[in-house]
């Protein structure tokens, strides 16, 4: 279950981050529209890596 979460957790932070880079008129955080950018992509490539560190444990011990 909490493989899927991360998983789930990892595209939509994607989304948003691919979606701000799209976007004329970011949110910003800080003031600084690549802080905002920035935030989003490294929340992005941490769930993905959770996903896959607990995909590839689940398939050590199988």
């Amino acid at each position: 279950m909490k493989k899927n979460l991360y998983l789930i957790a990892g595209i939509l932070t994607g989304l948003i981050f691919i979606s701000s880079l799209l976007d004329s008129q970011p949110g910003s955080l800080f003031g600084s529209v690549w802080l905002f950018r920035l935030g989003w992509l490294i929340m992005a490539i941490s769930s993905i890596m959770s996903y896959f560190k607990i995909r590839k444990g689940e398939k050590q011990l199988s």
